[in-house]
């Protein structure tokens, strides 16, 4: 049985994790290990025995970690959770083990890139709030269409980080999807799809599960 690593949102008490992302996990024929920050050295030790990461969804990056200053920004993860998954991003990176980032995990690899956010689309962008169209413009993932999926979010993609290419986008031009092209499976959506059973989430979820060795 291979285990996929399942990052969690903390505060000083408990850890959170929606439970959809383990179903989907255990569903795919895999055994989920939720990862919270306090076990970071002890995952890079043992790299070895994960086969597979999934960075999940949370609130807002603190806009001092792309340099900006905090404009519009309320609900903003841990710097313990933010630093610690740029950890197992690198050390992930470098095994060439399939990486999924989820919402805020997009965001997340996107600023571990070099890249920054709008941080808050509300004001910046009138996004939907609701499932709305998605356009697939790059088929290494997927066949090039239109798609629906789920919405939850305030911030977004505005400068790519460095290497990341756009595969999909809303038609407000928010960046929905992003890989990274010399890698063999790093890759972010904006969307949820652990809590969406669309046709681009089940195959999303299919192109994962392939990778996985």
């Amino acid at each position: 049985m291979k285990i996929v690593g399942i990052t969690c949102s903390i505060d000083e008490k408990k850890l959170y994790l929606n439970r959809d992302y383990t179903t989907v996990i255990i569903n795919l024929g895999f055994i989920p290990l939720i990862i919270s920050p306090d076990m970071i050295e002890k995952i890079l030790t043992h790299i070895n025995k994960i086969s597979a990461l999934i960075i999940s969804g949370g609130g807002d990056i603190n806009p001092n970690f792309y340099g900006e200053k905090n404009k519009a920004c309320k609900n903003l993860v841990p710097d313990e959770r933010v630093l610690s998954e740029m950890k197992l991003l690198k050390a992930f990176i470098e095994t060439g083990k399939p990486i999924l980032g989820i919402c805020y995990g997009m965001q997340l690899m996107n600023i571990f890139l070099g890249g920054n956010l709008y941080q808050n689309i509300e004001t910046q962008i009138k996004h939907s709030s609701d499932n709305h169209e998605i356009q697939v413009t790059d088929n290494f993932l997927f066949e090039k269409g239109q798609y629906i999926v789920n919405s939850s979010h305030h911030q977004a993609i505005k400068i790519l980080g460095n290497g990341l290419e756009i595969f999909c986008m809303a038609r407000d031009e928010v960046i929905e999807g992003v890989y990274l092209k010399e890698h063999p499976f790093f890759v972010g959506v904006q969307w949820h799809p652990e809590r969406h059973m669309g046709e681009i989430s089940l195959n999303l979820w299919k192109s994962f599960a392939k990778k996985i060795k």
